[in-house]
C-alpha cells in the first residue's frame, strides 16, 4: 500500500469522525432542546438526558478533533514557527505533530487501559457499561494518532508539490 493510499484512507476515517461527532452533537442539542421543553414546559424531565447528553459530548470533543488536527484548525504553538530556515521550520512542524502523536498515543493508552478495567461498570441513570463513554478516548486517540502521524510524514513527504515550500501549511491560512 503506498502512502498515498494510507493517507487517503486517514482523511476517509477523519471525515467519518467529523460526519459522526456532527451527527451527535445534532443528536445532543434535540435532546437537550427536549428536555429544557420536558422541564419547563411539561414539568416533568427526562431523568436520563444530563447523563447522554455529557456522553455525547466526549464523544463529539474525540471524534471531532483528528479532524480539526488534520485540518490544522487547532491552537497551535507558534513560538518558533518562523524561526530558522526552511529545513529548521520543517523540524519545528515535524516535532510538533510527533509530540501531538505522542499525547494521542497516552490517550489510547489510557483509553484502552479505562475499558479494560472499569468498562463493564454501569452508568448511574442510563445503565450502561461505561465501555461507552470511555470507548471514545480510544476511538478519538486512535484517530488523532493517525491525524498527527500523516501530518509528521507530510512535512517531508507532501502530497501536493506545491506544500513543499511551506511545510507549516501558513500559506493556506
Amino acid at each position: 500500500m503506498t502512502y498515498r493510499a494510507l493517507r487517503t484512507t486517514v482523511r476517509v476515517l477523519v471525515d467519518g469522525a467529523d460526519l459522526l461527532a456532527g451527527l451527535v452533537l445534532i443528536a445532543v442539542t434535540i435532546l437537550n432542546l427536549a428536555a429544557v421543553f420536558m422541564r419547563y414546559v411539561m414539568l416533568d424531565s427526562i431523568s436520563w438526558s444530563e447523563e447522554m447528553m455529557r456522553y455525547g459530548a466526549v464523544w463529539v470533543t474525540f471524534l471531532a478533533a483528528a479532524g480539526v488536527s488534520l485540518r490544522e484548525e487547532h491552537l497551535s504553538l507558534e513560538l518558533f514557527r518562523h524561526v530558522g530556515g526552511p529545513a529548521c521550520r520543517k523540524l519545528h512542524s515535524a516535532l510538533i505533530h510527533l509530540l501531538a502523536a505522542c499525547f494521542a498515543g497516552v490517550v489510547l493508552y489510557q483509553g484502552v487501559i479505562y475499558c479494560l478495567k472499569n468498562g463493564m461498570q454501569t452508568s448511574p441513570t442510563l445503565g450502561l457499561p461505561m465501555v461507552y463513554a470511555y470507548g471514545a478516548l480510544v476511538i478519538g486517540g486512535g484517530l488523532l494518532l493517525l491525524a498527527e502521524l500523516a501530518k509528521a510524514v507530510d512535512v517531508f513527504l507532501p502530497l501536493d508539490p506545491t506544500d513543499a515550500a511551506d511545510p507549516t501549511g501558513a500559506a493556506g491560512a
